[in-house]
Order: structure tokens, then sequence, then C-alpha cells
């Protein structure tokens, strides 16, 4: 079975074009990041936000967290009655 060596040419080609179109990405999100930062935005999720708006974002999902928490308990509860309820008539009419 054949080795390919890591050093050949092209490899190292591939390598070093990766290495630059790296470093001009890294350049220009840092360049978009500074320039919302003097605005005072920050990437939050995907967008740009003022702190104010981050901070109400969180506020609205920990209200939206709190309200998925009780329904699952509820959920849980009525699930729990149903099959209190069903267990009820089956040894009322089913079991002798």
């Amino acid at each position: 079975m054949a080795k390919t060596k890591k050093d050949d040419a092209l490899t190292l080609k591939i390598r070093e074009l990766r290495e630059k179109a790296k470093r001009k990405v890294q350049g220009g999100l840092i360049k978009e990041f500074e320039k919302y930062k003097i605005q005072g935005i920050y990437p939050w999720e995907g967008i740009w936000l003022s702190s104010q708006d981050i901070r109400k974002v969180q506020e609205r999902l920990k209200k939206r967290d709190k309200i998925v928490f009780i329904e699952v308990i509820v959920l849980f509860s009525v699930l729990g009655l149903f099959s209190y309820v069903l267990y009820r008539l089956m040894n009322k009419f089913l079991l002798p």
C-alpha cells in the first residue's frame, strides 16, 4: 500500500492557501466586531444587539422557560390523573 507524503508540493500549497483564507476571514470578522463594538452592539445568537436588547431577550426567555416548566408539570399531572381514572374503571368493570 502506497503512502502519500504529507509534505508534497500540492499539500503545502493547499495549507498555505487555507491559512491565508483563514487570516483574511478572521481579519474581516475582527474589523466587523470592532465597528459594532464602538456602536455598543454585540453579537448574540447570530444577530447584533445592544446590551439592553440582550437583557430584554434574556428576560423573555426566562419567562418562557418557566412557562414550559409549568406546562410539563401540568402534562404529567394530567397523564397521572388519566391513568388513575382508567385504573379505577378497569378495576370496577373488567376485573371480578
